[in-house]
């Protein structure tokens, strides 16, 4: 049943659908009222219905741990994660070589920035000569392409001039 089922029979009560407290039928209480009320009374009001039952709560927050109803065995573990020991072992030797790794990794890393510190003009082979050389062939590669369309632009130009 939703939360507010004896306002709803109020409301059926109140529009004629019932001709009695339906909430009061439901629990077995005394009725409210009898007959077609003009204004429910609020269920809110008063006491609850039904009464709520009262709740063990515990005084302190913590974690209690339910108990094993299940034969007694016999070892008895509290921890909450029982990881078998191969899996421990398995774990400490990839961690292990991973930190190895990631050493001669860091090892390899600092002895190229160390070289590259001390002569950088080893590590790039750049020469002026070689970047000429480059753009001058782009250069002249550009210029032919637009030499050509230039040409074919003014050979419409003069196929289409009208004559006087």
């Amino acid at each position: 049943m939703s939360s507010n089922w004896a306002y709803n029979l109020d409301m059926l009560a109140q529009n004629g659908v019932i001709d009695f407290d339906g909430a009061s039928f439901v629990t077995g209480q005394k009725p409210r009222y009898i007959g077609r009320p003009s204004m429910p009374p609020s269920p809110y009001v008063g006491p609850p219905y039904p009464p709520t039952p009262a709740v063990n709560q515990p005084q302190i927050d913590e974690f209690q741990k339910q108990k094993n109803k299940l034969p007694k065995m016999e070892e008895k573990d509290d921890s909450m994660i029982n990881n078998p020991s191969w899996k421990k072992w398995l774990f400490g030797a990839v961690a292990l070589g991973g930190l190895i790794f990631a050493g001669f990794k860091a090892k390899s890393i600092y002895n190229w920035v160390k070289g590259f510190i001390k002569k950088p003009s080893s590590k790039f082979k750049f020469k002026w000569s070689d970047v000429t050389d480059y753009t001058s062939k782009k250069w002249k590669t550009f210029k032919t392409y637009c030499g050509k369309k230039w040409d074919a632009i003014k050979d419409w130009f003069k196929t289409k001039n009208p004559k006087p």
